[in-house]
């Protein structure tokens, strides 16, 4: 890389932590450090949930299944916009009536303080292994780029985002997330515009090319019968289901992301946020998408030998065509440019490292330290716990994400995309069988029924894993029935056992 791409790189990193510093100046109680004071505009909200999305998953995930693929990730957008109607006119408006603090905060008001416990540590062991693997991903950039170990890649990117995270809390995790909005987006673009003007064919010739070749597919209706419909999780029916109940929990009990829409001053805002933020996502994806499908007519039109096909072919023997981009970002850009696209990569990165660390710090301070150890300590105590607290989630972050890389190492094959979005699927059906079970009903699930559903719900889902082909949108839904089942018929039960009782 040139000097000036460094120096685009440089400042994109000294940029985020002097926010981060610049936010450190008024936080005086946790509501300041977790949320803002609540003084966070909707706008400001909606764009760090969009990069908080568009994780380096995206950024690299994406345009590695318009390569390899077509636009069927898109099904996915489907599902994921009608539950986010649902969410905000049902979780959000219930989470602001309630004044939570966490999420889970509304469990304890509908179930007691053991459902918040179990649902808040299901939450930090997901979100745990799942931003892990978000940090794997971005530290792939980085080693492609510059050679840089992938273990050290990983350290890096993690020190930078405890440092401004540790400093200025929600805020600057929100004001950063901000800039790396603007800034993802705009080096998806550069990228975009960059391969138009490297292949040799005019838009009218390239989007032909490409329907010839089937890449505009949208649905996948499937060719493999009625076990396409289980084993292949880029069908129609899967990606909208599972697209569906996959935002049901990313965004109404994943505290990861419902944490900046509670920063917001009132409901309607938080709603607003979350309305807009469904088809900002779709735009965001769609442009990821076009990278892929770009790069792909850029290699069809390579000349025999020419170093980047080579490069393709390499990868795509190995199984690693998401590698791909990074490989065209970091030769076949300009000086300069390549810096700025690079910073994107980051950018994507650690919109996502941040929002887990804080979001897993006020879980725990909240839901776990502060019920369970120090019930009557001042602000100032909290805060110092949640400050620390954040150092520890990063350094176990950065512990996962060296575990995937061994994973990624023996299973080079599997796709990008499939690790971000996969892992938290293990977990994210128990979050939502005991959401819905307080929300849908006023005297089903206890702590106990709901503890033990949460338990079958992951073990089952990990059986299902591993013994069987089912495609991975399927398993939240799976999880996600067999908790809420549990719960149901696990309070009738013990009612019965109770009257029971009483009368013998």
């Amino acid at each position: 890389m040139s000097l000036y791409d460094w120096l685009a790189i440089l400042l994109y990193l000294s940029a985020t932590i002097a926010i981060g510093l610049w936010m450190s100046r008024k936080q005086e109680d946790l509501d300041d450090y977790f949320l803002g004071g609540r003084t966070i505009p909707w706008w400001a909200a909606l764009l760090s949930m969009v990069a908080t999305e568009t994780s380096a998953a995206t950024f690299l995930g994406a345009p590695e299944q318009g390569y390899i693929r077509d636009m069927t990730y898109l099904q996915f957008s489907v599902g994921t916009i009608a539950a986010r109607f649902v969410l905000a006119s049902v979780f959000i408006a219930a989470f602001y009536r309630l004044r939570v603090f966490t999420v889970y905060g509304f469990l304890t008001a509908r179930f007691g303080a053991p459902t918040q416990t179990t649902t808040a540590s299901v939450f930090l062991l997901g979100r745990l292994f799942a931003s892990g693997a978000r940090l794997f991903i971005a530290a792939i950039a980085i080693e492609v780029a510059t050679g840089l170990s992938m273990q050290w890649s990983i350290i890096l990117l993690g020190i930078v985002a405890v440092a401004y995270t540790w400093f200025g809390g929600i805020k600057a995790v929100i004001w950063t997330d901000v800039l790396q909005a603007i800034v993802l987006v705009g080096g998806g673009t550069i990228a975009l515009f960059s391969l138009l003007g490297d292949v040799p064919l005019t838009v009218g010739e390239t989007v032909d090319f490409l329907s010839d070749h089937g890449k505009f597919r949208i649905f996948d209706f499937g060719d493999g019968g009625g076990w396409a419909i289980l084993s292949n999780p880029y069908h129609v029916v899967p990606a909208v289901i599972g697209g569906f109940f996959l935002t049901m929990a990313t965004h109404g009990t994943d505290h990861d992301m419902v944490q900046r829409l509670l920063t917001c001053r009132e409901s309607r805002e938080g709603q607003r946020s979350l309305w807009m933020s469904g088809l900002v996502s779709v735009l965001v994806t769609t442009l990821f998408l076009g990278v892929g499908q770009m790069l792909f007519v850029y290699v069809q039109h390579l000349p025999v030998g020419d170093p980047m096909g080579i490069a393709a072919a390499t990868l795509a023997e190995s199984g690693k065509n998401g590698h791909f981009f990074l490989h065209y970002i970091v030769s076949g850009l300009p000086a300069g440019v390549t810096g700025l696209v690079l910073a994107a990569v980051f950018a994507a990165a650690m919109s996502s490292l941040d929002s887990a660390m804080s979001a897993m710090s006020a879980t725990f301070v909240t839901d776990i330290y502060r019920p369970h150890f120090r019930r009557d300590a001042g602000q100032r105590h909290y805060l110092l716990v949640g400050r620390l607290s954040t150092a520890v989630i990063g350094v176990l972050l950065v512990g996962v994400a060296l575990l995937v890389v061994h994973y990624y190492e023996a299973n080079p094959e599997t796709d990008l995309l499939s690790i971000a979005l996969g892992v938290m699927t293990f977990f994210y059906g128990a979050l939502l069988g005991i959401f819905l079970i307080g929300f849908m009903t006023r005297d089903r699930g206890s702590s106990l029924t709901n503890a033990i559903g949460a338990a079958a719900s992951i073990l089952l889902v990990i059986l299902v894993k591993q013994t069987t082909s089912v495609g991975w949108p399927w398993f939240i839904v799976i999880g996600t029935l067999v908790c809420f089942g549990v719960a149901f018929a696990g309070r009738t039960a013990a009612a019965v056992a109770d009257r029971y009782a009483e009368s013998g």
